[in-house]
C-alpha cells in the first residue's frame, strides 16, 4: 500500500465519532449538484449573489438559500460591500475533495466502459 494512502488511512482511524459525523455533514453539503454549480462559480475568485445568479441560472431565493447554508458549514465565507454579499471559498481543501471525487467517478466510468467493450 503506497505511504500516502497509509498515512490518510490512520488519519481516518483516528476520527472521534464526533469528528466523524462532522465530515459526513460536509459530504451532505457538497452531495447537491446545485451546491457545487455555486462553488464552481466561485473557485476562482469572490462574487455577489447576482454574479452567481447570473452564472448558474438558478434562482436568488435558491442560491441565496445554498450560500446560507455552505456559509453555516464553513465553506464559504461572505463579506458585505454596501447592499452586496460577496462570497468566496473558505478553504481550499474543498477544490481538492472535488478533484479527488471526480477523478474517482472519471476512473470508474472508463473501467465500466471497458468492461462493457469486452463483453461485446
Amino acid at each position: 500500500m503506497p505511504r500516502k494512502l497509509i498515512k490518510h488511512i490512520g488519519h481516518v482511524a483516528e476520527m472521534t465519532d464526533e469528528k466523524l459525523k462532522q465530515v459526513a455533514a460536509q459530504f451532505r453539503i457538497l452531495g447537491e449538484p446545485a451546491r457545487l454549480k455555486i462553488l464552481r462559480t466561485i473557485c476562482s475568485q469572490e462574487k455577489n449573489v447576482q454574479q452567481i445568479v447570473e452564472e448558474t441560472k438558478m434562482g436568488q431565493a435558491n442560491v441565496s438559500k445554498h450560500l446560507a447554508m455552505m456559509y453555516e458549514h464553513g465553506i464559504v465565507e461572505r463579506r458585505k460591500e454596501g447592499l452586496s454579499c460577496y462570497y468566496r471559498l473558505a478553504d481550499d481543501s474543498i477544490l481538492e475533495i472535488c478533484k479527488i471525487a471526480s477523478k474517482g467517478v472519471e476512473k470508474n466510468l472508463l473501467t465500466k466502459l471497458r468492461q462493457m467493450q469486452g463483453s461485446v
